[in-house]
């Protein structure tokens, strides 16, 4: 009896337990969920931050080296040294000059810099560290002269120039030329750049050396294609007139940072003109012209006919 009242009390109890909830196939099978960790926030970098690393003005160094013999069997070492301005270009602040191991001069470039009238800056404008300096005989001594690109223009590039003073042995500063050339076979340095109304002028400066080296102007040549001739018609197919001008008789013009003017301070000595004439019956003729200047009147003293 007693049994049966115990099975009588387990069957009692068996509904109040709370039976097991019902399972859906999928979330049997779905991994168990688990919250993410919060990600910490990642800052985004300002404009002012992202700055490329060539644009970054950098410490100053040496930018280039060259070699520059002497007239007395010495070669000495030339050091650019200078940094990068920005994006585009390079500057040189000094450069130092070497016999040997030995540093005996060094020639700062604001020396050429104040010439043009400059204040405010120490570096040179250059847009690659190659063309930073150049190195000529620029007066025909045998001593090799050096310059420094002196910024950037429209047409040919202006350097400034040292040459070297055997009696002080150093640099000195000399002058300033755009697209300076040497030729020893002439004893001349030139200078060519454009000029004129849009650039319609290309002049080509010619100098000599003096008895202390220094250069001094002996002829200007200039193309021009902005003028009506004396006669005819001026061929622009075939360039323009060409013009000579010479300095009055015992001036002495220098080369930048001195100042002159073609018109001013030369005299026209001739002109070449290529021109051509119409017919009448639809052919045209064309002719150079040579004309020279007698006290400052032109005179017809070649004409030669020209087959294109």
């Amino acid at each position: 009896m007693r049994r049966v009242l115990i099975l009588l009390a387990v069957l009692l109890m068996l509904p109040a337990c709370a039976a097991p909830a019902e399972v859906t196939e999928e979330e049997s099978s779905a991994p168990p969920l688990r919250e993410a960790p919060e990600q910490p926030a990642t800052a985004e970098p300002s404009p002012e931050e992202e700055v490329p690393v060539d644009e970054v003005p950098s410490e100053d160094h040496v930018l280039l080296t060259l070699e520059a013999p002497l007239a007395d069997g010495r070669t000495l070492t030339l050091e650019a040294v200078g940094k990068r301005l920005d994006e585009y270009s390079a500057g040189v602040r000094e450069v130092r000059v070497y016999d040997g191991d030995a540093l005996i001069q060094t020639v700062q470039a604001r020396e050429g810099i104040v010439s043009e009238g400059v204040e405010d800056s120490d570096y040179t404008d250059c847009w690659s560290t190659e063309d930073c300096m150049d190195e000529l005989d620029l007066n025909f001594d045998g001593d090799t002269d050096f310059g420094l690109f002196a910024g950037r223009c429209n047409n040919m590039i202006p350097y400034y120039y040292w040459t070297w003073d055997r009696e002080a042995g150093q640099y000195q500063f000399a002058c300033i030329l755009q697209g300076a050339e040497a030729h020893p076979e002439s004893g001349e340095t030139t200078a060519e750049y454009k000029s004129g109304s849009a650039g319609s002028q290309w002049v080509t400066e010619y100098y000599w050396p003096d008895g202390n080296g220094s250069l001094y102007l002996h002829r200007v040549e200039r193309l021009v294609r902005d003028f009506q001739p004396d006669s005819g018609y001026l061929d622009v197919e075939r360039e323009g007139a060409r013009e000579v001008w010479l300095p009055r008789e015992g001036d002495f013009l220098r080369p930048r940072p001195a100042e002159w003017s073609i018109e001013a301070d030369l005299v026209l000595a001739s002109r070449e003109v290529p021109v051509y004439e119409g017919n009448g019956d639809g052919t045209v003729s064309y002719f150079t012209e040579l004309w020279e200047f007698w006290d400052g009147e032109p005179q017809l003293v070649e004409r030669k006919e020209y087959i294109p």
